[in-house]
């Protein structure tokens, strides 16, 4: 009876060390980095009489990312952003005036992560809070005379997405993603998507 009573308390010791270890393998803190495609609709034009002739709204982006994993299920994700020039060139009407306009964006979004283990082990969700800063510069040429100028405006807006990632090593993820973020520079009108793929360290 005692023998059988050490097998069931060593059997019970190592289901819960087994239970320890798959809780350490579920959390922890993860760095990673993202490259992305960023898209909008449109750019809004300098004045309201200008008429573009060109215009470049899907540019590349970049992002680095630290978060920490609570459990297998959720995680919190801090990450930095940039985006390369977008692009628009134009004329004004009635004018021999033309000019070329450049726009990028810079930004941090914090964001909560679930992630779905038993419908589609890999697949997430994120929604969360982007603060972000959103620059243009605007260089005018009419003949001989140019002219130029540059503004910027920064604010809070928000985001959510969705992704799959995949475990390629013991710590080693890659990941596909898609974020929606909404109201770049605090501007309601300001909108884009990312399409993102990167690689994920846990420590």
């Amino acid at each position: 009876m005692q023998k059988k009573i050490a097998v069931a308390v060593a059997v019970a010791a190592m289901m819960a060390a087994g239970s320890v270890a798959a809780q350490t393998a579920d959390s922890g803190v993860y760095v990673g980095v993202e490259g992305a495609l960023v898209t909008v609709n449109s750019i809004a034009r300098p004045t309201s009489n200008a008429v573009n002739v060109s215009e470049t709204t899907d540019v590349a982006a970049l992002r680095a990312l630290v978060g920490y994993q609570f459990n297998k299920n959720f995680a919190l994700e801090l990450g930095y952003f940039a985006t390369d020039d977008m692009k628009q060139s134009g004329g004004v009407a009635g004018s021999a005036t033309t000019y070329d306009l450049k726009i990028n964006t810079k930004g941090t979004d914090l964001a909560v992560i679930y992630k779905f283990t038993e419908f589609l082990p890999g697949l997430y969700v994120k929604a969360g809070a982007v603060y972000s800063k959103v620059s243009g510069s605007v260089s005018a040429r009419n003949g001989s005379v140019s002219a130029s100028a540059s503004d910027s405006v920064s604010g809070t807006g928000y985001l959510y997405g969705l992704g799959y990632e995949f475990n390629v090593a013991q710590n080693v993820g890659l990941r596909v993603g898609y974020t929606r973020y909404e109201k770049l520079g605090g501007e309601s009108d300001n909108k884009a998507n990312m399409y993102s793929a990167g690689v994920k360290y846990k420590f």
